[in-house]
């Protein structure tokens, strides 16, 4: 049985946290981290099928996102990791509902990972980016997050520009588009991949970031800001 994929079966679908903390230093953060992975899973499964899942807590200084504290990362459709740095002065005012989101953007990239894979090309990563805010958008009603939200107009329609050209690219710099590692705007793909599924969302009114959780990339090519 090929290993990466989950096992089906009648057992009950369950989560099981692994806190890496032989150390000490996730002491007195376990019983929060685990009401937010519980309340994140819960407003999950109102709107998508249970699952099992790994997840695999740990603390690394200063691998974070600075203004969060923390930062998530979903390799597989079978585990996501939570990073932690207490030590991050935004960290403990974070601890709650954004912490949450933080969870459910990543349990969206588990899921996707079930169906076409987060992707290899640009285009697949903008839209895998842009539906896990927009999933929680749809369980929070919250703002777009700061990543989501870091490109003016003049620059969304740059970055879109770009996109277009290079949307089947698989040679494409993930960091350069992701994380401001080159000459786009830092978070530039987070927040076009957020424009562009808003925009799609906006003209299929039926459709939402849950039913859309397999949808092929090529579905958003035509949302891209122009």
């Amino acid at each position: 049985m090929d290993p990466s994929i989950p096992r089906t079966g009648t057992h009950m679908p369950q989560w099981v946290v692994h806190y890496a903390n032989a150390c000490g230093q996730l002491d007195g953060w376990t019983e929060r981290v685990s009401e937010a992975i519980s309340e994140a899973r819960y407003r999950a499964e109102q709107v998508l099928a249970p699952i099992s899942l790994d997840v695999v807590v740990q603390v690394w200084p200063g691998q974070v996102i600075d203004c969060m504290g923390f930062v998530g990362y979903a390799p597989t459709g079978t585990m996501m990791q939570l990073t932690l740095d207490p030590g991050n002065a935004n960290f403990d005012s974070n601890m709650g509902e954004p912490f949450e989101r933080m969870v459910a953007h990543e349990l969206h990239h588990v899921m996707r990972w079930r169906g076409p894979g987060y992707g290899q090309t640009l285009g697949e990563a903008l839209v895998s980016e842009g539906l896990a805010g927009h999933f929680c958008r749809l369980l929070y009603g919250s703002a777009p997050e700061p990543w989501e939200s870091a490109l003016s107009g003049n620059e969304l329609i740059d970055c879109a520009m770009r996109a277009k050209e290079r949307w089947s690219e698989h040679a494409y710099r993930h960091g350069e588009w992701f994380f401001g590692q080159g000459p786009l705007p830092r978070w530039a793909g987070y927040s076009l991949g957020y424009a562009l599924v808003e925009r799609h969302l906006k003209q299929h009114t039926g459709e939402d970031a849950a039913s859309l959780v397999h949808e092929p990339a090529a579905s958003f090519y035509v949302h891209l800001p122009d």
